[in-house]
């Protein structure tokens, strides 16, 4: 039986004018990438900010039993932005367990 992993802590940090909704939805969107790591992962941090004068950023930091994983995506729309971010975790992750 395998077991399954979590995030214990999930913070996100918005720049000035960012939705709590956008931070909602990061929360949540960040929170399913556990499944695909080795470990529990003791912290996650993600900060939502603007990436020049038309695109928003995603950062993601986390710690994965004492091993940093770190991602960054940017697009036209916050959701966009979080969906990229997840991806490139997913992926990190699942390599890995490998």
């Amino acid at each position: 039986m395998s077991h399954v992993h979590e995030i214990v802590t999930i913070r996100v940090d918005l720049a000035a004018g960012v939705s709590g909704e956008a931070a909602d939805y990061a929360r949540a969107k960040v929170a399913t990438v556990a499944k695909y790591s080795p470990a529990d992962i003791s912290y996650a941090k993600v900060r939502l900010s603007t990436d020049g004068p038309r695109l928003l950023a995603a950062h993601a930091s986390l710690d994965v039993n004492g091993t940093p994983v770190n991602a960054n995506a940017s697009a036209e729309t916050y959701q966009e932005a979080v969906d990229l971010l997840h991806d490139k975790l997913q992926h990190q992750l699942a390599d890995m367990g490998r």
